[in-house]
């Protein structure tokens, strides 16, 4: 499930859990509040009938059950004093009765003034018809009795309470409070507890609307370099009211290599740097999202004109992503122009054919053209490829490695070339591709390996030649170039490079086999040095004799500084560690006598010697 909708889900689960949570509070806060205010009123109910007794007087109802008479004016007395009670303590009623021939009397009441207003007012010993059995039966009772019951006086709730006189007759005394009296207090609780939850449900509400547009913003935003990302991307071209817009998806080559040896800090460093070139170069009608690890888009509503494409074909491979360390990275592109919902698949298919194709930029429209062209192309050139093999047409090249100090040809680098029937010359680049699909990229080293060997065997002469990681791992073939060198007279004549990214992604095999070659006599450089990691410390783990530098960064070290600093340094660093430092395509004298100011002795490029079929 992606992130974005695992926030969403678990922030629906609590919400579910906050709203069943505030309704369990809700229930509670009025059950807690109904048994705390039933509870105060039934200690109300007991006090007061308690303090009947009390008010009353001891003799009062030894008089009563004796069968004396009470005065008039001693019961007005009495009763008055249990009315201002009863009004003190906001309740109906407080009153005494007793039982003579099972029915109920009352001794003694208090009244209302609306009883005295219809003429209500309970007089001494006035019977009490609506006497429930529970109420008789409190007479009998040791503990309080509470009873709900209804009357001509009203609807309440009432406690009875029994006393015994001096005569050993019972009496109770009791206390009434309306029921309405009772659901108002309950109903104010009821509120109390609504209000306090509004409050909490308020501020859930404020939280949750701040968290949402948080998760609106975390889901639309890269939270690494603080661009937008693919989310926003597809809601801002979902959104558009433009129907045609032009989108370009770009995907740093080397950035998961970087990942994985710098670490995620770095990798993304070098793609903020790299969002702020674009961002500071593309049109103003233009977006810039961070698709993927190693993905961005440029997005356009106009498209009226290629600035995408200028503004991608102006990035430059030889100027560093990053200084510390230096870091360069290269670039692929896929661009499409037209309808909004394909934009981005056709964006992705562009990219996947300038991958393939090895192109820094591909449009939409000439994918399908260059497929078709590709594909007759590369069923020609593997034809050609194998009839080359057949026909012994695949030699090696020899081109000069001078020292610049000496003004001598330090050794010979070993390039592959392929003749082809009408006798032209092609180098790697032009049927590499086919070898790999094909993979004949193996048969390719091990004729080159052994026409040099041939070559050099009976010369003091120091050669060169490039071999993979895929080289290493091909067990047939490690073991050839290990059965050449003990057959060879002087194996120290022989150098060995390996491009740095094999070096990086293939440590430990290289590292061994680099044992092996050096055990055996031969020496080992590390080639085009530069163009991603930079890492010397960490190459220098594999025992190596020497770097070859990148060409990128060659060809620009006389214009720009970044580059001659770099070089500059690192051959300072290469020297305290004796190892010797090649710069390659050196086509031109301000690139020598840059390199020569750096510190440079050993050149290599068009400017010396171009590679030959033979050597000097």
């Amino acid at each position: 499930m992606p992130k974005g909708m695992q926030k969403t889900s678990w922030l629906l689960y609590g919400f579910a859990v906050f709203f069943i949570s505030l309704f369990g509070y809700i229930y509670y806060t009025y059950e807690t509040t109904r048994s705390e205010i039933m509870a105060n009123i039934d200690s109300k109910l007991l006090n007061a009938a308690v303090s009947v007794k009390h008010i009353l007087g001891d003799d009062y109802h030894n008089t009563v059950n004796a069968g004396l008479p009470i005065s008039s004016s001693t019961y007005k007395e009495k009763s008055l004093a249990l009315s201002e009670y009863a009004k003190q303590m906001q309740l109906a009623y407080v009153y005494a009765m007793v039982l003579r021939d099972d029915k109920v009397y009352f001794s003694a009441s208090s009244y209302t003034q609306k009883d005295q207003n219809t003429g209500r007012v309970t007089q001494f010993l006035d019977a009490y018809p609506e006497a429930t059995e529970l109420n008789k039966e409190a007479f009998y009772s040791t503990e309080p009795v509470f009873e709900i019951s209804q009357d001509q006086w009203g609807y309440f709730k009432s406690i009875f309470v029994t006393f015994v006189d001096d005569n050993g007759q019972t009496y109770i005394t009791g206390a009434d409070i309306t029921i309405s009296d009772l659901n108002q207090q309950l109903q104010q609780s009821v509120t109390r507890a609504m209000v306090t939850s509004s409050f909490f449900f308020f501020i859930a509400l404020l939280i949750a609307g701040i968290y949402f547009l948080q998760l609106k913003r975390s889901l639309s935003t890269d939270a690494r370099t603080g661009f937008a990302n693919h989310v926003a991307l597809e809601y801002h071209i979902k959104k558009t009211t433009k129907h045609r817009m032009e989108l370009a998806i770009i995907i740093i080559n080397e950035l998961e290599d970087i990942s994985s040896f710098y670490g995620s800090e770095v990798s993304d460093k070098v793609m903020a740097n790299i969002l702020r070139y674009f961002q500071s170069r593309i049109p103003r009608d233009g977006g810039i999202y961070r698709l993927t690890t190693n993905k961005i888009a440029l997005l356009r509503t106009h498209t009226d004109e290629h600035n995408i494409d200028e503004v991608i074909n102006a990035f430059n491979n030889a100027i560093p992503a990053l200084k510390e360390p230096f870091i360069y990275v290269s670039l692929s592109a896929g661009v499409a122009t037209g309808n909004k919902l394909l934009l981005i698949e056709n964006a992705h298919i562009a990219l996947q054919q300038a991958k393939l194709n090895n192109q820094r930029l591909i449009r939409y429209e000439n994918v399908f053209k260059q497929v078709e062209e590709q594909f007759k192309s590369n069923v020609f050139l593997a034809k050609e490829v194998k009839e080359a093999f057949d026909n012994n047409r695949i030699v090696p090249y020899f081109q000069a490695i001078y020292n610049n100090q000496s003004k001598a040809v330090d050794h010979y680098q070993c390039l592959a070339r392929m003749v082809s029937s009408t006798g032209r010359i092609h180098a790697p680049d032009y049927f590499m591709m086919v070898l790999k699909r094909s993979r004949m990229d193996g048969p390719l080293r091990r004729t080159i390996f052994t026409r040099c060997i041939e070559q050099f065997r009976k010369t003091n002469v120091r050669w060169s030649i490039n071999i993979t990681a895929q080289d290493i791992l091909d067990p047939s073939l490690s073991e050839f170039f290990e059965l050449q060198l003990r057959r060879y007279p002087q194996p120290h004549n022989i150098i060995f490079q390996f491009h740095e990214r094999d070096a990086i992604a293939y440590f430990g095999e290289i590292k061994t086999f680099i044992s092996t070659l050096k055990n055996k006599g031969a020496q080992v450089f590390i080639n085009e040095f530069g163009a991603g990691f930079s890492n010397l410390p960490h190459i220098r783990k594999l025992e190596i004799d020497g770097l070859k530098l990148d060409k990128g960064l060659v060809s620009q070290i006389h214009t720009n500084k970044d580059n001659y600093l770099f070089i500059e340094n690192l051959v300072k660093y290469a020297q305290q560690l004796k190892l010797d430092v090649i710069a390659e395509q050196v086509d031109n004298e301000q690139i020598a006598d840059a390199l020569a100011r750096a510190g440079v002795t050993l050149m290599q490029g068009s400017h010396f010697a171009p590679p030959t079929p033979y050597i000097h």
